[in-house]
C-alpha cells in the first residue's frame, strides 16, 4: 500500500467546486473522493432550499425597503403647509387693519360689522389649521412609528440572512466531511471483503483436510463440524458485508445526485505520510475556537437586542421581564463556551488517540510484509505448506485492512478538526 497523503490538505471549500464537473462524471462510474465531495456538494437538497429561502428573504428585505421609502416620501410631504399658513397671517393683517380704522372711526357700523365678520373667519381660519396641525402631527408619528417597525423587521431579516449564510457555508463543509466518510466506508468494505472471501477459500481447504482426516481416523466429527461452522460463519458475514456495502453505495448514489441502483466504484485515497499529534489543548486555542463558533455570536447577539428592546416608558414588570431573559440569555452564553471547551478538548483526544492507533497499526503492517516474505521464502524451500503460505497472506490483509481503518480515522479527525476551527458545527458527525 503506498502511503502518500499529506494531512495539510484540506477538503476545498464550495465556491472550488469546478462547474464542468457534473458533465466530466456524468457516464463515469468510478469515482474520486475529491469528484464525490464536489457533487455531493451540488446535489444537497437543503442546501439547494437554503438557497430558495436566501433568495426569498433578499426579496422581503426590498419589498421592506420600498414600503420605508414611500412612508419617508409621505413623511416629506407633510411640510407643504406654508400656503394656508400664509393666508392667515395676511388674514391677521387685514384685521389688524380694521381693528384701527374702528379704534379710528367708531361710530361708523358698516366698518364694525366688516371688522367683526373678519374676525369671524380669522378665528375660524386658526381653529382650521389648529386641527389640521393635530391631525398631521398625528399621522407623523403613526409614519415615524411604522418606520420603526420596519427598521425592527429590516434588522431581523439582516440576521436571518447571516445565520443563512452561515448556515449555507457550514452544509457544505458538512456534506465533503459526510460524502467523505461515506465513500472511505465503501473502500473499507471493497477491501473487507476481498478479506472474507480469502478467508472463505482457506476454511473451505480447512474443511476438506479436516474431512480427510476424519476418513483416514485422524479426528473426530466435530473437529469436521468445527471447521464447517466457521466457513458458515464466515459466508454469513460475507453476505451481511456485501448487503451493507450495496446499502453504503445506494446512499452515496442519492447523495451525489444518481440513481440509488447506478455502479459505483470509490477510487481508494491515499493513506496519511505524517502522523502528527493535536495542538495542545491551551487557553489560546480554547479562545480562538471560542471566537470563531457561530453559535456563541447568535447568542450574544440575542442578548444584545434584548438590552436594546428597553423603552424608556416601559413598566416595571415589562423591565423585569426582559432582566430575566438577559439572564437566561447569559446562562446560555456559559453553557455554549462550555461546550465548546469540552468538544474541543475530546476532538483533540481523538486525534491523539487515533494517531497512536495508526502508528501502531502502520508498524504492524511494516513487520507483517517482512514476515510474509520470510514465509514465502520457506515455501519456496518446501518448507512449509501452501496452506502456511495462505495464512501467511491472510494475516498480511488483515493487518493492511486495519491499517486502512486507522489511516482513514485519523484523516477524518483531522477533517474535522479543520471544519470546528472555522466555526462549523461538527458536533454531530
Amino acid at each position: 500500500m503506498v502511503l502518500a497523503f499529506s494531512l495539510s490538505t484540506i477538503p476545498a471549500p464550495a465556491l472550488a467546486v469546478s462547474s464542468n464537473i457534473v458533465a466530466e462524471t456524468k457516464n463515469v462510474n468510478t469515482l474520486t473522493i475529491s469528484q464525490i465531495q464536489d457533487l455531493a456538494v451540488i446535489y444537497n437538497d437543503t442546501a439547494q432550499k437554503l438557497q430558495l429561502s436566501m433568495k426569498q428573504l433578499d426579496l422581503n428585505e426590498q419589498m421592506l425597503r420600498n414600503q420605508r421609502r414611500t412612508i419617508e416620501n409621505s413623511i416629506n410631504s407633510m411640510g407643504g403647509s406654508s400656503g394656508s399658513e400664509s393666508g392667515i397671517v395676511a388674514m391677521k393683517q387685514t384685521l389688524d387693519s380694521l381693528e384701527a380704522a374702528v379704534k379710528n372711526n367708531p361710530t361708523d357700523t358698516a366698518l364694525q360689522a366688516q371688522y367683526a365678520a373678519m374676525k369671524i373667519q380669522y378665528e375660524s381660519a386658526l381653529a382650521t389649521q389648529s386641527s389640521m396641525a393635530a391631525s398631521m402631527q398625528s399621522s407623523l408619528d403613526s409614519a415615524l412609528d411604522g418606520i420603526d417597525q420596519l427598521n425592527d423587521s429590516l434588522d431581523s431579516i439582516s440576521n436571518n440572512k447571516d445565520d443563512l449564510s452561515k448556515g449555507i457555508k457550514d452544509l457544505e463543509t458538512q456534506m465533503r466531511y459526510t460524502s467523505a466518510k461515506i465513500a472511505l466506508s465503501i473502500v473499507q468494505l471493497d477491501k473487507g471483503i476481498e478479506l472474507i472471501e480469502d478467508q472463505i477459500a482457506l476454511l473451505e481447504k480447512s474443511v476438506q483436510i479436516a474431512e480427510l482426516q476424519q476418513k483416514l481416523g485422524m479426528n473426530i466429527v466435530t473437529d469436521v463440524e468445527s471447521q464447517q461452522t466457521s466457513l458458515k460463519d464466515a459466508q454469513k458475514n460475507l453476505e451481511d458485508q456485501k448487503e451493507t456495502l450495496s446499502t453504503l453505495k445506494r446512499t452515496l448514489n442519492i447523495l451525489i445526485g444518481r440513481n440509488a441502483g447506478n455502479p459505483l466504484e470509490v477510487v481508494p485515497m491515499n493513506l496519511p505520510v505524517a502522523i502528527d499529534p493535536a495542538p495542545a489543548y491551551t487557553e489560546k486555542l480554547i479562545q480562538q475556537f471560542t471566537d470563531s463558533n457561530y453559535t456563541l455570536k447568535t447568542l450574544e447577539r440575542d442578548k444584545t437586542d434584548l438590552k436594546d428592546s428597553v423603552e424608556s416608558d416601559m413598566g416595571s414588570d415589562e423591565r423585569q421581564n426582559i432582566d430575566y431573559q438577559v439572564e437566561a440569555k447569559n446562562q446560555e452564553i456559559k453553557d455554549q463556551k462550555q461546550a465548546i471547551s469540552d468538544d474541543l478538548k475530546a476532538l483533540l483526544a481523538k486525534i491523539n488517540s487515533d494517531g497512536e492507533a495508526y502508528k501502531v497499526s502502520r508498524q504492524k503492517y511494516v513487520t507483517e510484509k517482512k514476515n510474509f516474505e520470510y514465509t514465502q521464502k520457506k515455501y519456496e524451500l518446501g518448507m512449509i505448506s501452501a496452506i502456511q503460505l495462505q495464512q501467511a497472506e491472510l494475516q498480511l490483509k488483515q493487518a493492511e485492512m486495519t491499517n486502512m481503518q486507522n489511516g482513514y480515522q485519523f484523516y477524518l479527525d483531522w477533517q474535522k478538526y479543520y471544519a470546528a476551527e472555522k466555526g462549523v458545527d461538527m458536533s454531530n458527525f
